[in-house]
């Protein structure tokens, strides 16, 4: 009898360790996961209050990989999967701060062909608000290569100039400010 009651008290004790050991794991690893989110947050809030510089790594060696939002979605879903937190919206907040990564954002002057693999172009914003490439030639899509708000920037560095740079399509671009009108230069 008193064998069987050391065993029950045994597996009793061996049940409740495991228990414990069980929710401290799981406390442990909701924490780690909700400070990488964390810091993940830290990140996007950073580069939003660097004047649109959406940036994530600083491409000291262009053969880096650049975060492109599809590794921070994967942890994402993970924590998911593995149910340590519930977080509904944290999908749609990354891709939302993700589109703002892509979108192009100026740049000081300094910064302009910094990259050796960006191409470096020069356009013209003329007074009536036409953007024009070297050859006067309107840029039909102004907001997917330099961003209708960048064109609000100039004065902020120089006067008569703003630099953008476009991730995406790997370009810096020199914004030349021009007071006189496209309709008069390009007759």
């Amino acid at each position: 009898m008193k064998n069987g009651s050391c065993i029950a008290a045994f597996v009793i004790g061996a049940a409740a360790g495991s228990l414990v050991t069980w929710h401290i794991a799981k406390k442990k690893y909701e924490r780690i996961a909700q400070e990488e989110i964390d810091s993940v947050k830290v990140i996007f809030k950073s580069h939003k209050e660097d004047r649109g510089q959406h940036r994530l790594t600083h491409p000291v060696d262009h053969d880096e990989e650049i975060v492109d939002g599809k590794g921070v979605l994967d942890y994402l879903e993970k924590v998911k999967e593995s149910g340590y937190a519930g977080y509904p919206d944290r999908e749609k907040e990354a891709v939302d701060d993700m589109d703002k990564v892509e979108r192009p954002y100026v740049i000081r002057p300094e910064e302009f062909g910094e990259y050796d693999d960006y191409e470096k172009i020069s356009l013209t914003y003329y007074a009536d608000g036409v953007l024009a490439d070297d050859g006067d030639e309107p840029v039909e899509d102004v907001d997917e290569i330099v961003g209708i708000e960048s064109l609000e920037h100039f004065g902020e560095y120089e006067d008569d100039s703003v630099f953008v740079r476009n991730d995406r399509l790997r370009c810096d671009y020199e914004i030349l400010l021009d007071h006189s009108s496209y309709t008069e230069v390009s007759h």
